[in-house]
């Protein structure tokens, strides 16, 4: 059988060329915001540790640590009581602008604790607020006295970083001597979220530790107005 290139329907073909060509660009522009940090620490001098915290909590508690890693940095051990701890809260098992954000805080002579939380929702809405709000009051100060316990010097004086995309109950942390600021990135309002925004909102009208950030984009081709 012969191919015949003149009965060839070159318009077909260049349409599917052309959808091609534009899904690849599509896929290279997908991958480039997604993949755009680097998937491990450039700084020789960052040390991170991995450790199992899950008996830091009651087991009737509505909180669950997953994953706790303590980052340091070799060079600026005499600075890790004068500056504040870094306390990041995420609940997606990789997050390459944490590690970016975490390397940026070890080199500047922080230290960063990084918090994988297990948040039950069907919690958030059946339990009283102020009890979840008393939960995450004692586990920070508990998570730094852990490491401090493990030979670390860890400052008390600890800022919270949330990366989990929703409104904890964080307003007793506003009161708290040792917290020094809260910074929410990308929070989103939910129905079952709504009296924790309200709580958190009202009570940082008294404190102004509360710093909000809004960074993504609504399309992921356009930027945001």
């Amino acid at each position: 059988m012969t191919f015949d290139i003149f009965h060839v329907d070159w318009i077909t073909v260049d349409i599917i060329i052309i959808v091609l060509l534009i899904l690849l660009l599509i896929g290279v522009k997908v991958l480039k915001d997604k993949y755009r940090w680097r998937f491990f620490f450039s700084n020789i001098s960052t040390i991170r540790k991995v450790d199992n915290l899950e008996d830091i909590n009651n087991h009737g508690s509505s909180i669950s640590i997953n994953k706790s890693s303590l980052t340091t940095s070799s060079v600026f051990q005499q600075e890790d009581l004068i500056k504040p701890t870094i306390v990041l809260i995420k609940r997606y098992r990789k997050l390459m602008l944490l590690k970016a954000l975490t390397e940026a805080f070890c080199t500047s002579g922080y230290n960063v604790i990084s918090l994988r939380l297990k948040i039950s929702k069907k919690n958030m809405t059946e339990r009283l607020i102020s009890d979840i709000e008393k939960e995450f009051q004692q586990t920070f100060p508990s998570v730094i006295m852990f490491y401090n316990q493990e030979g670390n010097l860890l400052s008390q004086n600890y800022i919270v970083i949330d990366v989990t995309k929703i409104f904890l109950p964080l307003s007793l942390l506003l009161r708290d001597n040792y917290c020094q600021n809260i910074i929410l990135i990308n929070p989103s309002l939910k129905s079952y979220n709504l009296e924790v925004c309200v709580n958190l909102l009202s009570d940082s009208n008294k404190n102004s530790k509360l710093i909000m950030i809004f960074s993504e984009n609504l399309h992921p081709f356009f930027k945001n107005k």
